[in-house]
């Protein structure tokens, strides 16, 4: 079982350079992420279930919630869904990286 702390911390280290990200964007990145370190892959559903898993979630959920951060808005479940250009994220994570 993964542990909610070292997700915690984890989250503040991303949220750092990911400050120009809205509240529910920058969380879900840090998720995803974290997600695809622990998994050692890209794969949605390798990322998914280890979260699902680890995290004590419904696998489903977590990766509903995955890809809708990618999603188009208009793909994305809600009235207020908006579109994030994935691209804008590189150069903030990457500073991120640099600086760490």
């Amino acid at each position: 079982m993964l542990c909610q702390a070292a997700f915690d911390h984890w989250l503040t280290t991303i949220m750092q350079p990911l400050s120009p990200l809205s509240k529910p964007q920058a969380p879900v990145l840090a998720l995803g992420s974290f997600g695809m370190v622990l998994a050692r892959s890209w794969a949605l559903s390798a990322v998914s279930h280890l979260l699902a898993e680890g995290m004590q979630r419904n696998e489903q959920t977590v990766r509903q919630r995955l890809r809708e951060w990618y999603d188009e808005a208009q793909r994305k479940r809600g009235t207020k869904r908006q579109e994030l250009r994935v691209e804008t994220c590189f150069p903030l994570l990457w500073g991120g990286v640099v600086r760490w």
